[in-house]
């Protein structure tokens, strides 16, 4: 018995609205260079999903400010690498206590519960 195999049609053009070619080439070689953000796993620690909550509050406020890691950086006072490493959530190098004081100086009136 002979199965039928089908055959899919491709375009050579990209629908309206979607990246060239070389812009998505050019996301590709942008990603290569860029640190990964990191995903806790399901059994991680209360300590990593504290840490891991604290690194977001960084994250959405470069986003909601539109700043980038650097100038977060100059206003946290800390070298760029370690913004880097908050903001995608490689937070083994610090302490709850160390996130919480560089999350007071750009946002001074958070209140976090620890329940």
């Amino acid at each position: 018995m002979k199965t039928a195999v089908k055959k899919i049609r491709t375009s050579k053009t990209s629908p309206t609205g979607w990246p060239t070619e070389k812009e998505w080439k050019e996301v590709e070689k942008r990603l290569s260079r860029s640190k990964p953000s990191k995903v806790l796993p399901h059994n991680a620690s209360p300590v990593d999903q504290t840490k891991q909550e604290l690194c977001s509050h960084f994250v959405r406020y470069c986003l909601n400010e539109q700043i980038s890691q650097r100038e977060l950086a100059k206003i946290l006072g800390v070298a760029e690498s370690r913004v880097s490493e908050i903001t995608h959530y490689h937070h083994e190098r610090f302490t709850i206590d160390k996130l919480m004081q560089l999350l007071n100086i750009i946002k001074p009136k958070l209140k976090m519960k620890v329940a």
